[in-house]
């Protein structure tokens, strides 16, 4: 049987949440505010935890750095309809897993709400910055990080024009799956380190990876080295070594971005969008 707590003063919403998760083998409670959640968590065990943020007595993020005391913590999906940079990584800081903006869509919010009783809970992530202009994050190198992730950055930039957003959320993704894959090897042990700095006319990415980096000249399985008369040649040596489809992450991310940069070890890279 899992169990889920939905905290939100609005009966509608709860209703409506309410909805959303009913399956056989769900069991759903629901408190109006942090207090009343906090009691029932201190007496019951919940699988998934779907909260509100501004709530009367003990908010949302209140609630969340009470359930963070607790040796065995539910996944938590945070739902508001105050999705600023600020509350949305003041919850990240609190160990939400998911962040969904209000008023939100039934059919994908259902999606959601399916996963998080169907997975695992992820591994949390720590958040070493959590301003607006500045994040900085270690996070576990796990498949299910990178959309949790890429969606979180994606939110941070939602004032900016929609090509920039795709263009900027696109490269990112690729790099952070590269370093996932080849220098975290999926290992949720090691962490990749995150940085975001966004400046009046640039933005800034920096990921770092645990792994020992590569050397271009080595990197026969990628697009980036295929000589000018043969642009796929790359993906005959993915076949012959048995590598998944694809190597063209990097030439894409070239197109994508203003600089990208790699450090000696190639173990970190940082990628430059400027603003105008």
């Amino acid at each position: 049987m899992k169990n889920v707590l939905i905290v939100d003063d609005d009966p509608l919403i709860t209703n409506l949440l309410s909805d959303l998760v009913r399956a056989d083998g769900v069991e759903i409670s629901t408190a109006a505010n942090g207090a009343q959640a906090w009691e029932k968590i201190q007496h019951q065990n919940f699988d998934v935890l779907i909260t509100d943020v501004w709530m009367p007595e003990v908010n949302g993020i209140e609630l969340l750095a009470k359930v963070r005391t607790l040796p065995t913590q539910p996944s938590i999906v945070v739902m508001s309809a105050d999705d600023t940079p600020e509350v949305m990584l003041k919850a990240a800081k609190e160990q939400a897993h998911i962040f969904i903006s209000k008023p939100f869509h039934a059919v994908e919010t259902q999606k959601v709400l399916r996963e998080a009783l169907e997975k695992p809970t992820p591994s949390p992530i720590e958040i070493v910055s959590a301003k607006p202009g500045w994040v900085e994050m270690l996070v576990p190198c796990e498949r299910a990080n990178v959309d949790r992730i890429h969606d979180m950055m994606l939110k941070l930039k939602a004032d900016l024009p929609q090509e920039v957003r795709e263009n900027v959320s696109q490269a990112f993704r690729e790099l952070l799956m590269n370093a996932m894959e080849w220098g975290g090897k999926f290992d949720p042990t090691r962490r990749i380190r995150i940085s975001y700095l966004r400046a009046k006319k640039m933005l800034l990415y920096r990921i770092s990876d645990p792994g020992s980096g590569f050397d271009f000249a080595g990197l026969t399985h990628a697009a980036v080295s295929n000589p000018p008369d043969n642009p796929i040649e790359h993906m005959a040596v993915r076949e012959e070594k048995g590598i998944r489809p694809g190597g063209l992450g990097i030439l894409m991310t070239m197109s994508l971005v203003d600089e990208l940069l790699y450090n000696e070890a190639q173990n970190e890279v940082v990628f430059v969008k400027y603003l105008e």
